[in-house]
């Protein structure tokens, strides 16, 4: 009868551990998804922060705001127009924004799209976008209906916000249409 009791009792001590194993791994699995979860969730916030410059810059061209474009670069950032033009600092890029006043008129549009952000680090992240102009202005007075511009662009964390190290924008080869199509 003492055998029995015994190997009841190991039985019983085996099963406690075994639920205890269990119970520890159920826990770490938990706090593991959790912490997993709650990084994803402050790379998604940091992912809207970074697209929201681009959408800002889109914007401030729209309402013709050279200041608040410039005011999403850092300091001395950088940026290269599509023309070509390079830009240091966001003085001078007040004064270079600002004359592009007159390419925008009561129906021009502006909007980015195709994003693709990259995070090389948690707090810099690397921007592919095309920006989409319509009807903008031609320097000859006709409105051109639509401009494709490739998008790219350096931000990084600087304390609690994201601002745009570098930009580079350069003209996309316009949409296929019957004239260019080659049918």
């Amino acid at each position: 009868m003492k055998t029995k009791e015994n190997k009841m009792k190991i039985s019983q001590t085996s099963a406690l551990r075994l639920m205890q194993r269990l119970g520890s791994a159920f826990l770490a699995c938990t706090l593991v998804i959790g912490a997993t979860g709650s990084a994803l969730a402050g790379q998604t916030r940091d992912e809207a922060a970074v697209r929201a410059l681009g959408d800002t810059f889109a914007k401030a061209f729209i309402q013709k705001n050279p200041e608040l474009r410039a005011s999403l670069f850092a300091e001395n950032g950088t940026f290269v127009t599509p023309t070509g033009d390079y830009l240091q600092g966001r003085v001078t890029m007040v004064k270079d924004f600002g004359s592009e006043a007159q390419a925008v008129n009561d129906t021009t549009q502006a909007a980015l799209s195709n994003y693709r952000v990259r995070f090389i680090k948690p707090d810099v992240a690397f921007v592919d976008a095309v920006l989409t102009l319509h009807n903008i202005n031609g320097p000859d007075g006709t409105i051109i209906p639509v401009i494709p511009v490739n998008f790219f662009y350096v931000a990084a964390r600087h304390g609690d916000k994201w601002l745009i190290e570098d930009g580079r924008a350069h003209f996309a080869p316009a949409p296929a249409n019957s004239m260019t199509s080659g049918h």
